[in-house]
């Protein structure tokens, strides 16, 4: 997970340090938050699922038509978030 972190260093300027720093996590959604996008955060036993929705470009994942499933939450907000800086920066992932 340490890649991923420092990819999201990279785009988004955010340190996290591990797994468990949900509050600089947090802040990730925030600025996607603000950015307008909406992101769905789903947790059950055995079912971790982010998925984020925009006005201009729709849901992120059902466009590909399957929504995947993270290990954590953590996980799938950072990847949910490299993947809309993709779509934001390149019209597609």
């Amino acid at each position: 997970m340490s890649e991923l972190f420092e990819k999201i260093r990279a785009e988004y300027g955010i340190e996290i340090a591990d797994e468990n720093d949900m509050t600089n996590v947090w802040r990730l959604v925030e600025m996607l938050k603000d950015k307008g996008w909406v992101v769905y955060i789903i947790t059950a036993r055995g079912r971790e699922q982010v998925d984020a929705w925009h006005p201009n470009y729709g849901s992120l994942y059902a466009q590909f038509g399957e929504i995947p499933h993270f290990r954590n939450v953590v996980e799938g907000i950072c990847v949910t978030a490299l993947h809309i800086r993709e779509l934001e920066r390149n019209g597609t992932l």
